[in-house]
């Protein structure tokens, strides 16, 4: 329910859900996006996500790290050790894959496109 533009303890907490959803589904994509700009450690994914969504986001270590190891299962990415680090970097079967994913983002962005029209109307 909404009254006078102020959001009650529910809907905030749909809209705070909704937010971090938007961003979850993509962290495959997204580390696979950072990787092709250089390689990473797993720390500078996160700050490297964080700072391309205005703080918006910043997943997790517990999150990211089981990622990244499933990942490299997959031969999308690949680790080299350099000290107590591991630094990533992507594979030729991972610029493969996301040149597939980023195919179907631009087919979903007709989705999202539609998602935000009307975004000026009074509600």
């Amino acid at each position: 329910d909404m009254t006078g533009g102020s959001l009650t303890y529910s809907n905030r907490d749909l809209i705070d859900n909704e937010r971090r959803s938007i961003h979850k589904g993509h962290l495959r994509t997204s580390i696979l996006r950072a990787l092709l700009e250089e390689d990473l450690k797993g720390l500078d994914v996160i700050r490297m996500l964080e700072k391309v969504t205005d703080g918006e986001w910043k997943p997790s270590p517990g999150s990211l790290y089981p990622m990244l190891q499933e990942m490299e299962r997959a031969s999308l990415i690949s680790g080299r050790t350099s000290g107590r680090s591991i630094i990533y970097s992507i594979t030729e079967n991972g610029r493969y894959t996301i040149s597939i994913l980023r195919k179907d983002i631009r087919k979903h962005q007709r989705f999202l496109d539609w998602l935000m029209e009307g975004e000026d109307a009074k509600l």
